[in-house]
């Protein structure tokens, strides 16, 4: 079997992303290790332990040239909720940038957001279906 571990996100500065990424967002420092030159930082929101983001700061001009840029504008990631209005809201008091107003239609509800770089993230609660 395959899994997915984690989405890599270029970053220009460690304490910044993790700032953003943890009391804007919500997800966690799960890995924050050194074996120089490197550093390992990787977050997770607490409710998914096994699928997160490995934060890695930009270590040349090219590199720093894609910060915020790595999907050439599309979404770089979706993060699914089971409560869009609670979220949403909390995002929006925790400073987060909306691009995009909420929206729905008939398979979800959604908006869509950046973070402190300008990577777009789209927050989606799929409808459910009432079986009788």
């Amino acid at each position: 079997m395959n899994t997915i571990g984690r989405l890599v996100i270029l970053v220009r500065d460690y304490e910044e992303a993790i700032t953003f990424y943890r009391d804007k967002l919500g997800f966690e420092v799960f890995i924050d290790s050194e074996a120089p030159p490197l550093r390992f930082v990787h977050l997770r929101l607490p409710e998914q332990k096994d699928m997160g983001i490995w934060l890695l700061q930009a270590s040349s001009n090219s590199q720093l040239d894609q910060v915020g840029r790595q999907t050439a504008g599309q979404p770089c990631a979706v993060i699914y909720t089971e409560d869009f209005d609670n979220e949403y809201k909390r995002l929006i008091n925790n400073g987060v940038k909306f691009t995009k107003p909420r929206a729905s239609d008939s398979n979800a509800e959604f908006a869509h957001f950046e973070d402190l770089y300008g990577n777009e993230f789209i927050l989606v609660q799929l409808q459910t279906e009432v079986v009788d």
